[in-house]
């Protein structure tokens, strides 16, 4: 080997040990980087005491492999992490890391610190018990809550010391990279009153906003969000807080939005600082009609992200955590072109498959984690034991059971697919290669119009009459993702969608000199390093003779079709 050559394997050896995970943009969406590998975090977040011991870390990462996970959301409590206060105890986490590399798997850690719903549950009980030292915020009469001053420098000294720990032990203990990406806080925001009202609180209040945000705010004026547009009234005469935003409990929310944001960053940039790696907050949300205080008031929400990022820039994503009615609509809300869609956070329902497959398909996302999902089963309707030492996580075996899919619970099948196409769907971020859709009972029907000049027409499959359940009232989401691989050349990946095809410059209806739209292939594969491998030719009744292609419900899979004009 020559002296060249010795440098070259060094400096790559060099760049391997000091590599880190990474956030890369592609246009409004984004997607993290590992190990010099783009993924999607296709994953579920565990629930809030499911890894606060070792036998339970141990337990569940099994399962969560078999689910078919590439991440796990897991929380790391300031309480376990610094049970008296200078004594820092990993124990927790370097389970977590063990655990996860053991299962293939990557980490999003949720630190869970001076806030956690809004509250100061998580704080070790020497923080909780010295309220002299750790105040609290108050009320309008003046009674402390059970939630640490966002104000307070010995709060924010603490909070960051324990951090900064966390990440002193990745930088010098994940090599491997398993952690890809970590919370700051959770669901930050007062509850019962819409800012904090103790005196330092006050005094701040009714003083001038700060001139480093008025400059971000006018700077960025052309792109503001809508709501905060509407509401900054800055002239230069206008000064106080209740001036420039507004003298009611929304200009109150957004001056408590200020407080939390700068804190805030000053835990993510001493974090960062040390081990930089991507960082996000999440936010509960201003749903069913309720007021700030009623909601977290001044948390990480879509119509405050420009305060956000004026004051945080340590912080690269606002995650949505969904609870509510209306999926479709709130999504929007969080894929904005400053904030790409990240869903650390939703309701564990069946439906969630469905609504991954749109994220990722309509809205590029990042990642989609299901909330507790150590509680959701492998399979829906198993029979025996044929399936349960099945590795979710090889591919080889994953193969091995693509025909009977149905078999799998609807997010362990959904999770399949995702896990196959990934690399694809990658590909084919913020271009027009790349579309998804999600049915509901109201929205049966959605058209695409792909480069090629073809609408797709893609239609609940329950619309052909003769499924099981087809003349039930009431119809089941169903969802699917188009991408286009080549001229009239696609993969539809989901369940209960019928696509059908016809020219776009044409109406749905022929008439006479339009051109006909027509099936020259259709066949059901497995995706094998980016590879289509297929293992069943679909024909005759499976396509209706060549009028449509068909993925039935309750089946999740991948299919391969081509088009041509004649």
């Amino acid at each position: 080997m020559n002296k060249l050559t010795t440098l070259l394997l060094l400096s790559a050896f060099s760049s391997s040990l000091s590599a880190q995970p990474k956030l890369e943009r592609v246009g409004s969406a984004a997607h993290i980087v590992a190990n010099n590998r783009p993924m999607l975090m296709i994953g579920g977040e565990m629930g809030n005491s499911s890894a606060s011991t070792l036998d339970d870390v141990s337990r569940h990462f099994t399962h969560l492999e078999r689910l078919g996970l590439n991440t796990v959301l897991a929380p790391v409590s300031w309480e376990l992490i610094e049970p008296e206060e200078g004594r820092f105890d990993m124990t927790t986490l370097d389970h977590l890391l063990n655990e996860a590399r053991r299962h293939n798997m990557k980490l999003v850690l949720l630190w869970f610190g001076a806030w956690k719903n809004s509250m100061s549950c998580y704080a070790p009980e020497w923080f909780k018990r010295d309220t002299k030292r750790f105040p609290r915020a108050m009320t309008h009469e003046g009674k402390p809550v059970e939630e640490a001053s966002s104000l307070s420098d010995n709060v924010l000294e603490a909070d960051k010391k324990a951090f900064c720990k966390i990440m002193e032990y990745l930088r010098d203990n994940d090599k491997e990279e398993t952690v890809v990406m970590v919370q700051v806080e959770n669901e930050i925001g007062m509850v019962n009153v819409p800012r904090d009202y103790a005196p330092d609180a006050t005094k701040l209040y009714r003083s001038a906003v700060p001139k480093s945000l008025t400059d971000y705010l006018d700077k960025h004026k052309k792109t503001l969000h809508p709501y905060m547009a509407q509401r900054y009234r800055h002239d230069g005469g206008r000064k106080t807080w209740s001036e420039v935003f507004g003298d009611d409990i929304y200009g109150e929310e957004i001056f408590q939005t200020w407080t939390y944001a700068t804190y805030t960053q000053q835990i993510a940039a001493a974090g960062r600082a040390i081990y930089d790696i991507p960082m996000y907050v999440n936010v509960a949300l201003n749903s069913r009609g309720r007021k700030p205080g009623e909601y977290p008031s001044g948390g990480p929400l879509a119509h405050l992200i420009d305060i956000w990022h004026a004051a945080a820039p340590a912080i690269d994503v606002l995650g949505v955590d969904i609870y509510d009615k209306g999926y479709k609509d709130w999504v929007a809300k969080y894929h904005l072109a400053n904030n790409p869609l990240f869903v650390p956070e939703i309701r564990l329902e069946d439906k969630d498959a469905m609504y991954a497959l749109y994220a990722f398909g309509h809205h590029d996302a990042m990642g989609f984690c299901p909330f507790s999902i150590e509680d959701y089963p492998l399979y829906s309707n198993a029979k025996g034991d044929d399936w349960k030492n099945i590795d979710l996580s090889k591919d080889d075996q994953l193969n091995a059971f693509s025909a009977k899919t149905a078999d799998l619970s609807p997010l362990a099948a959904c999770y399949r697919l995702l896990r196959q196409a990934e690399p694809l769907i990658v590909a084919r971020q913020n271009t027009a290669d790349m579309e998804g859709v999600l049915l509901t009972n109201e929205e049966r029907e959605q058209d695409i119009v792909t480069p090629d000049g073809i609408r797709l027409t893609v239609r609940h499959s329950y619309s052909l009459g003769w499924e099981p359940g087809a003349k039930e009232e009431v119809w089941p989401e169903a969802a699917c993702i188009i991408l286009r691989l080549g001229k009239a050349d696609y993969l539809v990946i989901g369940s209960g969608v019928v696509v059908t095809y016809t020219d776009a410059k044409s109406g749905k209806t022929w008439k006479k000199g339009d051109p006909c739209i027509g099936l020259a292939l259709c066949e059901a594969v497995n995706i094998e390093r980016g590879a289509l491998k297929p293992f069943r030719r679909l024909n005759g009744d499976q396509t209706h003779q060549g009028r449509h292609v068909r993925i039935p419900a309750g089946l999740f899979e991948i299919q391969h079709f081509k088009l041509y004009r004649y």
